[in-house]
């Protein structure tokens, strides 16, 4: 099968959203008309409108029955992994522009964002902290420091449950992981499993593994490819995890 190789300047009118112009961000779609946006841009557009004016700022439909915008829009999972695809640091740009935002306003960084930057570190090849710690713009023409494993570090939901069927009675846990988790969709299962040793103090001879049904999952598998085969339509991914001894 023959491979179709396509330019991204062909290509940009579909990723851009026609309010900010810019690429499209958590893209949300208008059911009655399908015409898509970033969300923070729409929801900010109908937010500034009384109800009898609801329309598409793009073709002008008339939304008007909606008596909530929320029921009218829709988010487009699909446009969003073919953007991430084509545009693996554009979350983490939107995720360095936002925390930039906060701190140009004096505000404190919230909670969310702050996992966020702890997940990604150096998110964008075109910015740079200085050893005056001045954020600046690299040049095009300079060479980008970024390693190829950090090019695709976009934040993954994770939901842990444990599964008691097959843990030993006379096992005391001593405290619980949280059961959801922001993390980075290139982590392995190897790396949540040490999370979960650590949290709830297994060592030997008990071993933590993590399933889903009744399949165990291979230790070097990235959470990602987990999401992608077996969670493609769902904002989150769902895992289980019971404690064996190996007696």
């Amino acid at each position: 099968m023959n491979s179709l190789y396509y330019s991204l300047s062909d290509i940009n009118p579909l990723l851009q959203c026609s309010l900010c112009h810019g690429y499209l961000v958590d893209p949300y779609t208008i059911k009655e008309c399908m015409d898509t946006f970033c969300r923070t841009c729409i929801l900010v557009y109908f937010e500034n409108l009384p109800r009898s004016e609801y329309k598409c700022p793009k073709c002008n439909i008339n939304l008007q029955p909606f008596s909530d915008i929320s029921k009218c829009v829709m988010p487009d999972r699909q446009l969003r992994d073919v953007v991430n695809s084509l545009l693996p640091l554009l979350d983490s740009d939107e995720i360095n522009n936002e925390k930039h935002f906060y701190e140009e306003k004096s505000l404190s960084i919230p909670k969310d964002l702050r996992l966020k930057l702890r997940l990604v570190h150096n998110l964008s090849p075109m910015r740079f902290t200085d050893r005056h710690d001045h954020i600046r713009l690299r040049s095009p023409n300079d060479r980008s420091i970024i390693s190829r494993s950090k090019i695709s570090t976009i934040p993954i939901a994770l939901q842990i449950e444990l599964c008691r069927k097959y843990i030993d009675p006379s096992l005391t846990i001593q405290q619980y992981p949280r059961k959801y988790l922001c993390v980075n969709s290139q982590l392995e299962i190897h790396h949540i499993r040490k999370y979960l040793e650590t949290i709830c103090q297994i060592s030997s001879p008990y071993q933590i593994y993590l399933f889903f049904y009744d399949s165990c999952l291979s230790e070097t598998t990235p959470l990602l490819l987990i999401k992608n085969l077996l969670f493609p339509s769902t904002d989150r991914l769902k895992l289980y995890f019971s404690i064996i001894s190996n007696k």
